[in-house]
């Protein structure tokens, strides 16, 4: 019997949609592209010995200056892998472009859960994973900012950078506070679902663990249209206060190189610190970046960009590890370690590889004996 009888999907109520969805569940088990899957199952192999690395070497880094500070890193590093977690195993969502519906498919159980509150959930991985980068330049520029060795521009500046935290606070309340608000919304989407011409070939939408996002011409402004901009303001603060309080910090060690107020090794310590987070955020930045990118074009201009949007997906379950790897080169303390390790596991090998051909050799020798 086919998922659905050949009636316009315009002739039937939301009731019947729902009956009908209820009547065939196996619709909502429906995988997303097998490239897609095995992609992301590479990508799971490629992240987990990246991700032993850093920790072992976070672990075994025991340097005094770096006591503090490697904790702020392993609070980012723990949230890349629960954010990486979610994403392509959790959630493994499944793209329907250009339409602006998405739907999850990762955790069997999880299936038939409420799209919103998984989407939910991974919402505030993010917030807490943009909070961990903004902590690490937090610590950082206070580090050089409260030194008495910071001119008074410099520690004038940082009353700015205060506001803006304050700031960037208010509207993390207001994004998480406004999608609170949406889920709600979020728990009956059969009226803006059954809208889509797709219905008839991907009649999947319609089950709880696909989400669409109404347009503000059809239904009036939605709470979701509320954490779009204030997630798009919170954004934007938290990039200029990153960027403020890093160049601020640059430009105070500047500042104490033509100075000479500090020791050169001390000063090229900091600034080592400060260059490797810019390019760990960076690394966020271009890999979470190209899917929204791909995401809103496709929307926009009615583009099918399915192949595009499914590599992008992939990028983005990957771009905490490439960040963690960034972090265990660009930091002096943990690539000695990272060294370290791997000289004596080669200088293990060798001595046994040695061993081995020297007891061949004396096998040999003593078998020409006789």
């Amino acid at each position: 019997m086919p998922f659905f009888p050949e009636v316009s999907i315009f002739s039937r109520s939301k009731q019947e949609w729902s009956q009908l969805l209820y009547d065939d569940r196996e619709m909502c088990s429906k995988p997303g592209p097998l490239g897609y899957s095995i992609s992301l199952t590479t990508a799971h192999m490629i992240a987990a010995p990246i991700y032993a690395v850093a920790f072992y070497t976070l672990y075994s880094e025991k340097s005094s200056n770096f006591k503090m500070y490697k904790r702020y890193l392993a609070t980012h590093a723990v949230s890349n892998v629960i954010f990486e977690f979610h994403l392509s195993v959790v959630m493994k969502p499944v793209l329907y472009l250009p339409y602006p519906v998405i739907r999850f498919t990762g955790i069997y159980n999880l299936k038939y859960v409420n799209g919103g509150f998984t989407l939910f959930v991974f919402l505030l991985i993010i917030v807490v994973t943009c909070w961990s980068i903004v902590e690490l330049f937090h610590y950082r520029f206070k580090l050089i900012v409260d030194s008495s060795l910071s001119s008074e521009g410099v520690k004038r500046a940082s009353k700015l950078a205060a506001v803006n935290w304050w700031i960037l606070i208010f509207g993390t309340i207001a994004t998480v506070s406004s999608l609170a608000l949406s889920v709600v919304g979020l728990f009956d989407q059969t009226s803006h679902k059954i809208k889509f011409p797709i219905l008839d070939v991907y009649p999947e939408i319609l089950c709880m663990s696909a989400l669409t996002l109404p347009k503000t011409s059809e239904t009036g402004l939605k709470p979701i249209h509320l954490f779009n901009g204030s997630a798009l303001f919170s954004v934007i603060i938290g990039s200029f206060l990153c960027s403020f309080m890093g160049g601020t910090s640059l430009f105070a060690l500047r500042e104490m190189v033509m100075q000479t107020r500090a020791s050169l090794r001390t000063i090229a310590m900091h600034k080592s610190f400060l260059i490797s987070l810019f390019c760990q955020i960076s690394v966020h930045g271009i890999m979470l970046g190209f899917p929204i990118f791909i995401y809103a074009i496709s929307v926009i201009f009615n583009v099918d960009g399915n192949g595009f949007g499914y590599v992008a997906l992939v990028i983005a379950s990957l771009h905490g590890t490439m960040s963690t790897l960034a972090m265990i080169f660009l930091n002096r303390p943990l690539y000695e370690v990272f060294l370290t390790k791997i000289w004596r596991i080669c200088s293990a090998n060798n001595v046994f590889l040695r061993d081995q051909s020297s007891f061949i050799s004396m096998g040999a020798a003593s078998r020409s004996r006789f």
